[in-house]
């Protein structure tokens, strides 16, 4: 069981890091840094649509790595590297935000956001999501 345990981790940081590659690409550095700073929120809307049960199972599993991820002290770039440290954070958080608003919906993830709705329109456009749910 130990074995299947590291197999899995270690497909979902290559995953990781192909797509952390993907997504740095298109993405500049000062986006990135904007959406780590509003990632608390982004953390409590993951956090609640985990529990939320009309989002698909599947977006409840990605949206439950994300927020391990995250709150994981072991990372890709590690933490202590001063602003780029959190960047990885950010790529995982922008990831599942685009997948959950796909898959349960805009209304879902306006409705379960904490904060004001300019900053959730703001954390979808740094997070590349096409269309704004309402406020």
């Amino acid at each position: 069981m130990r074995i299947w345990w590291w197999a899995l981790v270690a497909a979902g940081a290559i995953t990781l890091a192909l797509a952390a590659v993907a997504l740095s690409i298109r993405r500049s550095r000062a986006a990135l840094v904007e959406l780590a700073r509003l990632a608390p929120l982004c953390l409590a809307l993951l956090r609640d649509l985990v529990r939320e049960p009309a989002v698909p199972r599947r977006s409840k599993l990605i949206a439950g790595f994300a927020l391990v991820y995250v709150l994981s002290p072991i990372d890709l770039i590690p933490d202590f590297i001063p602003v780029v440290g959190h960047l990885d954070d950010a790529l995982v958080v922008a990831w599942a935000m685009r997948h959950l608003v796909a898959s349960a919906g805009p209304e879902l993830v306006a409705s379960r956001w904490k904060g004001e709705p300019e900053q959730l329109e703001r954390v979808l456009r740094l997070a590349r999501v096409r269309g704004h749910p309402p406020p």
